[in-house]
């Protein structure tokens, strides 16, 4: 295994981790007021990730990646991420937030994502309560991914 398999393998161990530990009993849905505040902030932060991932430009993707982020998911698993989605699950057409979670130190946005061969992908968008808010995991899953 080369040095960038490792990073995403890193970067996938810190993410799951994370995932793991809001579907426990520590994570709480928000809702409300509190569930809007991070979605004033979460919803800009998507688009610009989404928009950078669909658009090739790595720059854009990781723009408010923290730095375990920038370092697990360099411009190479970005690349090998990228083209994964797109022989996987076509067009990207569209998202919408599922729910907002607050787990620890983090929330988690959990978007539904809509491609052309698949409508039920899920995205989770982990980021940091602490200012300035940060992307400090990000997962994507979908039974058409899980296929080998």
């Amino acid at each position: 295994m080369n040095k960038s398999q490792w990073q995403i393998v890193l970067t996938l161990v810190f993410v799951i981790g994370i995932i793991l530990t809001a579907c426990s009993g520590g994570a709480r849905t928000l809702e409300g007021d509190t569930r809007d505040a991070v979605l004033a902030y979460a919803e800009p932060m998507a688009d610009t990730l989404l928009n950078g991932l669909f658009a090739g430009d790595y720059t854009a993707f990781a723009t408010d990646f923290d730095e375990a982020m920038r370092k697990g998911l360099d411009e190479k698993a970005f690349t090998d991420l990228r083209q994964t989605l797109e022989s996987r699950l076509g067009a990207f057409q569209s998202r919408e937030v599922s729910s907002v979670l607050e787990s620890g130190n983090y929330y988690i946005v959990v978007y539904r994502l809509r491609f052309e061969k698949d409508d039920a992908v899920t995205m989770r968008l982990v980021l940091t309560k602490t200012e300035p808010h940060l992307v400090s995991g990000l997962w994507f899953d979908s039974p058409e991914l899980r296929k080998r």
